[in-house]
Order: C-alpha cells, then structure tokens, then sequence
C-alpha cells in the first residue's frame, strides 16, 4: 500500500467515527432526561434515617442508608431509589455528585425526585436545568464507543450528617435480548447497606429460573392481576472485606440470579440468529479467499494464513449501540472497513474457513467468570467476549481473532486459558470444557563476564519466548519503541545491581516456529559488594523471582491469583577471573501451586552454572494450601540464591592473581518486577 493510499484510508476511517460520534451527539440531544412521578406499580419502602448500627463499618465518609431495584417486565421498565447519609467532611466530597447512565439508541431516563433530608426539612434539587447529560464514552481507551450517555448532577449545599435521596426509572430492555430477562441481584458488597430491597414483576404466562449463591435467601412470591411479584429485602448488610489478590473467576458475594432462559441451548439458538452462515460474500472478500487458497497448498497453512489476516490486518475496534451491543457486523462489512470488535473479528474469521471447506464456529466467552459459568444460570447477558473454534482432522483448534502478532505453526498457536464457552453450532445444549494448554515457554540465558575483581563485569541476556510469551513480546514492541523496550528491561535489572547500564538490545522473530528472541548486552560497574573485608556477589533467578507472587494477607479465606500461566526455565553462567572452588547441589519444590528446581555445578575451574526451572501448575492457590505454598517460598529464599565471597585478608585485592579463599553460599533474596506482563497488559487492553 503506497503512503497516499494509506493516507486516504486513514482520513476514511477518521470521517466514519467522527459522523457517528456526531450522530450519537445529535442523538443525545434528543434523549435528554424527563421528569415524572415514581412509577405506579413501584414499591414505596419507608426507611430509618436514624438508624446508626453499621456506621462504623462505613467507608468514604458516607453510608448507604437504603439501595432497591424494581423491575416491571410489562412495563420494561427498571426503578432504582438510593438512599445515603454523609457521616463526614470526606463524605460530602465523595457522594455529592449523582451519576446515571444509559443508552439513548433505546433507553429513556426519568429523574422521580432528588432531595437533601436535613434533620426535619426536605430540600428539593431536581432542575432539568442543572442536570449535565454528556457522552463520557468509559471504554474509549479499550476501543470501544458504545454511545452511552451520562446525566450527571453535582449537588449544591451538601453538609455533614445530610440524607440524599434519589429515584429514577430508566424505560426500555435491549430489543437484542427479545424481551427475554436476565440479571443478577447482588445481596452483599464492600461497604455495609441498611437495608436492600430487590423487586420482579413478570407476566403471569411467564417463567423465572432462580439461584442462589452464597446465600439462602428466600423471595417472597405473591400473585396479583395478571402478574406474579419476587420480591427480596435484606437488612443491616454487613460490608464484605476482600482479600488481596483473588482470581476473577472467584466471587464471594452472595448474589441471587435469575433468568428466564430455560436451558443453554435456548441460548444457542439466539446466537445462531445473530451469527447466521453465510455462504456467498463479496467479491472483495471472495478474492481474499481465493488467494489465500492459491497461495497455501494444506488447509493447516490455509487457516494459519486466515487467522493472521484477520489478527493483523483487521483492526480492534468497536461500535456498540444497542443491538450491536451482541450483533455482529455482516464479514462483508467488517472486511471492507477493516476494523471490528471480537464478535466481528470472530464472525469474520469463521466465515472465511466456511468459505474455505473447513469447519469452523462462534464461541462465546466470559472473561472473568470462567469456570463458574458451569454453574450459572443460562442467560445471554452471561458473556463478554467471542473467539472461535475449528474442527480440522479430528482435532480442535481454539482461536482469538482479537490477538495479533501470534506467530509459528497451526498446533502451536497460542488461546487464553478461558476454560468453558458455548459453542454456537446447531444441536448445542451446553456449555463446552475448553481444554486448550499453553504451547509455550519462557527460556532465558544470563552471561555474566567478570574480567576481574575490581567490580566491573558484562551481562549478556539472550531470552527465548514461545507460544502466548512471544504473544506479548511481539505485541510489547509493536507497541513501544526499541529505546522505551531497552528502558524496560534496564529498569528491571537495575532492581538487581545499582550500577547498570544498557549497551543494547536486538530481538529476532521466526514466523515459521513461532519463537521470538531478545538478546540485551549490559555493563556492570560495581559487580562486588565489599562487606567486613570480603567481596560478594550475589545471583538469582532474576526472570523467575519476577514472576513468583506473595500475598499480603497470609491468613486467607480466599484464594489467592497466581501468574499463569507461567513455565520458565532460567540459566545463570558466571565466567570468572581465574579458577574458583564452589560447591554444587542439587534442590527442588514441589506443592499443589508450583514447581522449582535449582541446579548448582561447577566446571571445575572458572565457570559456575546455575540452572533454574519454574513452572506455576495451577491459576491459583486455595486458602488452605496457603502455609505449603508460603513454606516452599521460604525454601526458594534460604536455598535457590547463589553468593561467590572473594576473601580479602588472604589475598590484597591489586594481585594479579589472588590466591584467596573463594567459596559459595546462599542468602540474600532480591525483590521482584512483573516485566513479562507488559505485553499481557497491552494485549488485555486492545481485546477488551
């Protein structure tokens, strides 16, 4: 592509995301908030105002006095009063601001009432005129425009020991769901709440699946005219105190679900509305399958060839109003305008190997819950995010369109470790167990070159990275300029010795393998340590120490996230000055949560190697393997550093060739950095 074509495509990209943020302005202007009285068939709940039993586990400076939701399933309307008491100064800067979001494509929002409550007095503050509705547009920096609105109230003359109160009512359901209903109902959060009330009115001829968990609460069902009313009060809700640390997939809230999706495969047959098969395309697109055929003789090169196309050339991008919220782009759009979000991606992909004989399948994903989906309820509110699945030769192949620079050989692509998603395909009714393991490692070098005992010495780092490790470094310096890359990695050695510096760094990429290499050269001017006479040295698996997690809280209910996945293998070589006597041995640890071996040896006169692996054999560790795991790290701490000690009272420092006492000791545990997370960092945020 020449530059002025390039140009012209990037001014076409800029005119179409700036006319559909006009359009969403213009839309927003006619989607202002209204005014209006509570809605009939809502609950009026009366509260204790004075009530001061869980004041003391408040935080910010307010408490939550009262929190409701109602919903009217007729009426398609969602009702919402809250209710909070400013205990101090803190408080008022912290909730005196009033916030409502919602989508203009098919939402309505309608302020009820917004009042201060000052000892006997009600102060009114609803004014239309007052209230700011903009578009904030929370996931811009993701790259995602969902055209939602925010109406946003600052309150005027707020003082300590005040009550706000508000309600409002935001009218219309998302038509992509078809009137089907699905929520969660949370019944406990990090701060204490007064009293919580939650409200379902369905139509008779209408069913609601419930469950619950963590919780045994009950809903009161009652029967009215043509409706059947759940209703759920808890009251003095103690805060929930978080540990440090869980895995998304955790939730210790307790939370009621409800949903009247009947099964998963209800759910399937939705989605497969919104993904249909598409069996002719553009000739655009069309043309781009028939090079891709003539171009690759196997179909395993073929779909390699599809993937990195719809990877690298199809850029993340996202426009989610109402139905495109879950809707995808037609593959005729989405190739022609080069961008999408991972439901366009995905569709895109799959379409492509249809087209090219090959099985191939939508996958929908929660990023977060992972395997606890395997207990929810089916709903198709349940999901975040879309991949796709092959079939080819008997076997599966699990892709993310949404990541790009992945590299190397059909068996060895790289897939998040999302462990369960619903395939959509005819005849599914149930979600699939994704067994996908990461193909890939981390294998790094580290030459230490001690010409001397004055103190200086070079590092030379050659680091290894396959399957979602290469991932994340391709996408790491795709994203960041060699000098910013080489600074990174400076830094973190700099962790290690104070006087470093970085000569350079060079990285070589093999498409066919899929593994990427970072060489990085560095000078050390003060190696040793001088310490009561005798000169240290201490090493370390500088990489793996990066990457081994230490709970603040120890004494856990929860568990606790651990890098993954995470297999490294790690040598230090230390070439010395003249021939060293060392010791040499052998240690390993072995727990539920990882695996570490270190191998001391000695070639018998100037180098030393020192040979580290690592591999963390789950996500993360259960509360009660939480002493075994923090006794293998003290184990890693006592035994897994290496110190050479240069004795300078037998030799003077200035000999050319001391004869001094040289021996190996271990100690000195040295901090760790998550460098190998930036490229992780990078790729969450384009996917998400």
């Amino acid at each position: 592509m020449s530059i002025l074509q390039l140009m012209k495509l990037l001014r076409y990209h800029f005119l179409t995301l700036s006319l559909f943020l006009f359009f969403v302005q213009v839309s927003a202007q006619g989607k202002k908030p209204l005014t209006g009285k509570e809605p009939a068939w809502a609950t009026k709940n009366e509260y204790n105002y004075k009530d001061s039993r869980l004041d003391h586990e408040a935080e910010d400076g307010y408490f939550d006095i009262a929190y409701e939701q109602q919903v009217s399933l007729e009426q398609q309307s969602f009702f919402c009063r809250k209710s909070i008491k400013i205990l101090t100064e803190a408080g008022i800067q912290n909730s005196s601001e009033i916030s409502i979001d919602f989508d203009p494509s098919y939402q309505q929002l309608i302020f009820h009432s917004i009042r201060i409550i000052r000892g006997n007095t009600s102060i009114n503050q609803l004014n239309l005129s007052k209230i700011k509705t903009i578009q904030q547009e929370k996931d811009l920096d993701s790259h995602l425009y969902n055209g939602s609105l925010s109406s946003v109230l600052f309150l005027e003359d707020v003082r300590k020991g005040d009550i706000i109160e508000y309600s409002y009512t935001i009218k219309g359901f998302n038509p992509i769901f078809k009137g089907k209903y699905a929520s969660i109902y949370d019944m406990d959060f990090r701060v204490p709440v007064g009293c919580l009330y939650y409200k379902l009115i369905m139509p008779k001829d209408r069913r609601v699946f419930i469950k619950n968990n963590n919780t045994s609460i009950q809903p009161v069902i009652s029967e009215k005219p043509g409706e059947t009313v759940y209703e759920w009060k808890s009251e003095q809700v103690k805060a929930l105190r978080i540990q440090d640390n869980i895995p998304s997939w955790y939730d210790p809230y307790s939370i009621v679900m409800v949903s009247e999706y009947k099964s998963w495969k209800e759910v399937n047959d939705w989605a497969m509305e919104l993904f249909p098969v598409v069996n002719t395309v553009s000739p655009g697109l069309q043309k781009k399958i028939d090079e891709i055929k003539a171009n690759y003789s196997t179909p395993e090169k073929q779909v390699v060839a599809a993937l990195r196309f719809v990877q690298d050339d199809v850029r993340y991008l996202g426009i989610e109003m109402g139905e495109s919220s879950h809707k995808p782009g037609s593959p005729d759009k989405i190739y022609s305008q080069r961008f999408g979000d991972c439901k366009d991606k995905s569709y895109l992909l799959c379409t492509i190997l249809r087209l090219l004989g090959l099985e191939s399948y939508p996958v929908l994903i929660n990023t977060y819950a992972k395997k606890t989906m395997l207990n929810a309820l089916p709903s198709a509110r349940s999901f975040d995010h879309v991949t796709a699945l092959l079939r080819l030769n008997g076997k599966e192949y699990w892709f993310d369109p949404t990541i790009s620079f992945q590299r190397g050989p059909l068996d060895l692509i790289a897939y998040p470790d999302y462990e369960c998603g619903l395939v959509i395909q005819p005849g599914t009714d149930d979600l699939t167990v994704i067994n996908k393991k990461e193909p890939g490692m981390v294998s790094v070098k580290e030459v230490f070159d001690i010409p001397d005992m004055s103190g200086a010495a070079t590092l030379t780092v050659i680091s290894k990275y396959s399957g979602s490790f290469a991932d994340d470094m391709r996408s790491s310096f795709s994203n960041s300029s060699a000098y910013e890359m080489q600074k990174t990695f400076r830094d973190y050695y700099a962790n290690f010795y104070d006087h470093i510096t970085a000569d350079s760094i060079h990285t070589t990429d093999d498409e066919n393998s899929g593994v990427f290499v970072t060489r990085e050269y560095y000078t050390i001017e003060e190696l040793w340590k001088l310490e009561g006479g005798v000169k240290k040295a201490a090493f370390d698996p500088y990489v793996i120490d990066g990457i081994i997690k230490r709970p603040k809280e120890t004494r856990r209910k929860m568990p606790y996230k651990l890098v993954w996945p995470a297999k490294y293998r790690e040598d230090v070589e230390i070439n010395l000055p003249e021939e060293w006597s060392a010791d040499q041995s052998f240690d390993k640890i072995n727990n539920a949560a990882f695996t570490m071996t270190a191998r001391f040896s000695h070639d018998g006169r100037r180098t030393i190697y020192l040979e580290y692996a690592y591999e963390n054999l789950k996500d993360h560790v259960d509360s009660a393997e939480l002493k075994t795991y923090m006794d293998g790290l003290a184990e890693r701490d006592k035994e897994f550093s290496y110190v050479l000690s240069y004795d300078m009272n037998d030799q003077p420092l200035l000999t050319e060739t001391p004869k001094g006492k040289r021996k190996s000791n271990t100690g000195y545990y040295l901090g760790f950095l998550l460098l190998l997370v930036i490229g992780g960092i990078v790729w969450w945020t384009q996917r998400r």
